[in-house]
């Protein structure tokens, strides 16, 4: 029960990784290819503030595809794995369960979002650290 609750709260969390600046809802979203995922997030400290719950998390994915996760804030922390599919989709297994994000670049910052639907909300900005 304890790890249905924590695997709940991470993908809530789960805003991948963090911006540079402030992201603006009017500012054109520019959508990270599969290459540019691996070239820009695998094998660098990121931290992603998840914008619904204010969650500060720091992520290492790594190029051997494991993944590392621990909660800033507070306890919590896990491993696991991702993939990136051909469309720049970059899903993350942990503790039996997987979450999906788009990661774009608009205007300085890098975030992400469930889908690439402009009007899809912003789960999380990222920086690197």
């Amino acid at each position: 029960m304890h790890a249905r609750v924590f695997v709940s709260m991470l993908f809530s969390w789960m805003g991948l990784f963090p911006p540079t600046g402030p992201v603006t809802a009017a500012e054109e979203r520019f959508y990270l290819s599969k290459a540019d995922i691996e070239s820009v997030l695998v094998g660098k400290g990121l931290e992603s503030r998840n914008l619904s719950t204010g969650m500060v998390s720091h992520w290492v994915f790594l190029p051997n595809g494991s993944v590392e996760f621990a909660n800033k804030r507070g306890p919590g922390n896990a491993s696991g794995t991702w993939i990136v599919r051909a469309d720049g989709l970059m899903c993350v297994t942990m503790l039996a369960r997987t979450g999906c994000r788009y990661w774009f670049r608009q205007g300085g910052a890098l975030a992400n979002a469930i889908s690439k639907d402009p009007d899809s909300p912003l789960v999380a900005e990222i920086e690197f650290e």
